[in-house]
C-alpha cells in the first residue's frame, strides 16, 4: 500500500507530538518531590531556616513574589498563628507557611514517602518542643521510659553530641540525645522530606 508524502509527514508529526507529551507527563508527576509550588507574600521577604523553627540557623532569604518549589510540611513554632513549615525542594531549608501562598494544593505532611514510623524510648525525662531547638517553646514533658513514635527527623541545634531532632506523631519535637531507637528497620527512620 502506497502512502502519500503528505500523509507520511502528518503521521510522523502526530507520533512525535504524542511522544513529547508523554515524556513531559512522565517527567513531572503531580506532586512528586518538589511538585508543590508556592509564592512568597511577606512584604519584607522571607528567611530560609536550616530546620522548621524561627530559632534555627538562617541559611538564605527569598523576596516577595518569588515562586518556590516545596517538598512537604511539618509542625513547628507558630508564626503569626500558623504552625506549619514548608521544606524547600532545593534542599536549602525551611520557610514558615504563614508567608507563602500555595499555588495549587498544599504540600503533604513530612515524610512524603509511605513508610512505617520509627519507634523509640526516652532515655531520660525530656521536654517536647514546638520546634527543633531548645529555644522553641515547651509543649509538655515525657518521663524516662516513654515509648515514642517518630515521623521523621531533621538536623538542627546540637544537644550533647546529637544534632538530630525527631518529629513525633503528636506534632512535637524532641532531641535525639534523649531517645533510644528501638529494634525496628532502619528504613523506618527517615528525614523529613
Amino acid at each position: 500500500m502506497k502512502i502519500s508524502q503528505w500523509t507520511r509527514a502528518a503521521m510522523t508529526a502526530v507520533v512525535a507530538a504524542g511522544l513529547a507529551v508523554g515524556s513531559v507527563a512522565a517527567a513531572s508527576p503531580a506532586h512528586a518531590a518538589g511538585g508543590y509550588k508556592g509564592k512568597v507574600i511577606a512584604k519584607k521577604g522571607l528567611v530560609i531556616r536550616s530546620a522548621p523553627s524561627s530559632h534555627a540557623k538562617a541559611t538564605g532569604s527569598l523576596e516577595k513574589g518569588d515562586k518556590i518549589s516545596l517538598d512537604c510540611k511539618a509542625n513547628g513554632p507558630k508564626v503569626d498563628g500558623n504552625g506549619m513549615w514548608y521544606e524547600l525542594s532545593n534542599g536549602k531549608g525551611w520557610v514558615t507557611a504563614r508567608y507563602v501562598d500555595n499555588i495549587g494544593a498544599a504540600p503533604k505532611l513530612c515524610p512524603v514517602a509511605d513508610t512505617e514510623f520509627g519507634v523509640g524510648k526516652t532515655k531520660s525525662g525530656v521536654n517536647m518542643r514546638s520546634g527543633p531547638t531548645t529555644d522553641d517553646s515547651i509543649r509538655g514533658a515525657l518521663p524516662k521510659g516513654t515509648k515514642v513514635t517518630v515521623r521523621c527527623y531533621v538536623k538542627s541545634e546540637k544537644v550533647g553530641s546529637h544534632q538530630l531532632w525527631y518529629l513525633l506523631d503528636n506534632g512535637s519535637w524532641v532531641s535525639a540525645a534523649n531517645v533510644k531507637r528501638l529494634d525496628v528497620p532502619a528504613s523506618n527512620w527517615v528525614r523529613c522530606t
